[in-house]
């Protein structure tokens, strides 16, 4: 699904205000809507795809994502597994472990945060400021990157401190 959105991202027109690299971060594997095997009644495979939407995605995420499933794939494979859009998914944000594949904040519907149960995710384990490319003065992970280095030399100076002791 990902290789697919990647070559159709790159296909978008020149012109598309999604064609720049603020919306690109919204292509990330585990940011990817779930899929499974679709059944039938009988409970037989139909041979597609039953792709449940992610329930705390904003609506800017979700046109981008419609506008680049919409071009034409310019390296089509030869065997496709078609998808069917079923029920939207439960699950909530998923919590990744390198901060430039997490969700940014354009990302998040704001109603959804705005829920008590979700407000768990409001946090940087799970979602990020949206960087430079959205006009912030940093990116995500120079911030973490800032963090860790602090954290080493309090780390380091505190080693110190005990061997003159």
């Amino acid at each position: 699904k990902l290789e697919v959105r990647e070559r159709k991202f790159k296909a978008l027109p020149d012109n598309s205000k999604y064609k720049t690299d603020a919306y690109k971060t919204a292509l990330v594997q585990q940011l990817m809507s779930e899929d499974e095997d679709e059944r039938d009644a009988e409970g037989k495979l139909t041979g597609c795809f039953l792709t449940r939407p992610w329930m705390w995605t904003s609506e800017e995420r979700d046109s981008f994502i419609a506008e680049v499933d919409a071009q034409q794939d310019p390296e089509a494979p030869k065997r496709y597994t078609k998808r069917v859009r079923g029920p939207i998914g439960r699950a909530g944000i998923p919590r990744i472990q390198k901060v430039e594949h997490r969700a940014r904040r354009w990302m998040v519907s704001l109603r959804w945060l705005a829920e008590s149960v979700n407000q768990q995710f409001d946090v940087p384990t799970f979602i990020v400021d949206n960087g430079k490319a959205w006009g912030e003065p940093k990116d995500p992970e120079e911030s973490v990157t800032e963090k860790k280095r602090v954290k080493i030399e309090k780390r380091e100076y505190a080693a110190k401190k005990k061997i003159k002791l």
